[in-house]
């Protein structure tokens, strides 16, 4: 018998309409136990199939259940917790923002970010804790169990938090930089009445007469003050180069609409950039 108790009773409530549901689901398949309240703030499990052993399949169905149950419950809670308390992001606006990358960035969904793949296998943390502590006869106590038995969890959300506070400061000059140049863009004099700019693989500049521009003129047209690409060769810049021409329209020529380059470009220049397939600069200019 395992005895689980809890400080909170919708904890207990909740947590019994899981199991409950999850032993009539497999019971069909051979899994035998039974499960009930006691009182307003305890669960008691019975193991009764002595034909499987426990360890091969109660076993883990509980400690998957917890597990699934600590993530949706307690999760944010302590991720918002973290931004405020360590991190001290007050602003409403601003936790849910980064709670949504930090939320990003456990679920694997942040591929461009490689360094991050540790972070994917919360679960399995979770998981290895309650397996750990969960035995066919035992009394456990929930609460002080996710104080003193989830610390390496609680580390991983530290630091989950801290790179997406990294990437949220990233995200906000990114924006900050989009704003500027889409201002600069719209009040400063046009140099040029037509660039072109081809996207296959790299970025090619072209003139009004689709020339294709050389380096010592990209030099030419750079503004010191408007390149935010840093540390990267002229002939590798987009952004930087294309403000400081100040085209009155840009034609760009891509099979990836979506790359952040295009769409950076887009929202600076919006209505003044015209989008077209690369197979309209091949047919027209090869």
């Amino acid at each position: 018998m395992i005895a689980i108790h809890f400080e909170q009773e919708h904890d207990c409530k909740q947590l019994l309409r899981q199991l409950t549901a999850y032993i009539q689901k497999y019971a069909e398949y051979g899994l035998g136990g039974a499960v009930k309240a006691e009182g307003e703030d305890t669960i008691i499990l019975k193991y009764e199939d002595k034909q499987v052993d426990f360890y091969d399949s109660f076993h883990p169905l509980l400690a998957s259940v917890l597990t699934d149950y600590v993530i949706s419950t307690k999760e944010d809670e302590w991720l918002l917790d973290i931004i405020e308390t360590m991190f001290y992001f007050t602003d409403a606006e601003e936790q849910q923002q980064i709670l949504t990358i930090a939320r990003s960035i456990l679920e694997g969904d942040r591929n461009d970010l490689p360094q991050m793949k540790p972070f994917f296998n919360r679960r399995a943390f979770i998981y290895d804790a309650f397996a750990k502590h969960l035995e066919e006869e035992t009394t456990f106590y929930y609460e002080p169990f996710l104080t003193f038995r989830l610390r390496d969890y609680g580390e991983i959300l530290i630091d989950c938090v801290e790179m997406a506070i990294d990437e949220y400061m990233l995200e906000q000059e990114y924006q900050n930089m989009i704003e500027d140049f889409r201002q600069y863009v719209q009040y400063k004099r046009s140099k040029l009445d037509l660039v072109y700019v081809v996207h296959d693989k790299t970025f090619v500049f072209y003139d009004e007469h689709f020339r294709r521009m050389t380096r010592e003129e990209l030099l030419f047209h750079l503004q010191d003050d408007l390149v935010f690409e840093q540390e990267v060769d002229i002939e590798e810049m987009v952004i930087s180069p294309l403000v400081s021409m100040v085209p009155r329209l840009v034609h760009v020529f891509t099979d990836d609409p979506d790359h952040g380059v295009i769409l950076s470009i887009q929202a600076i220049f919006q209505e003044r950039m015209k989008l077209h397939p690369l197979k309209a600069y091949e047919q027209e200019w090869n």
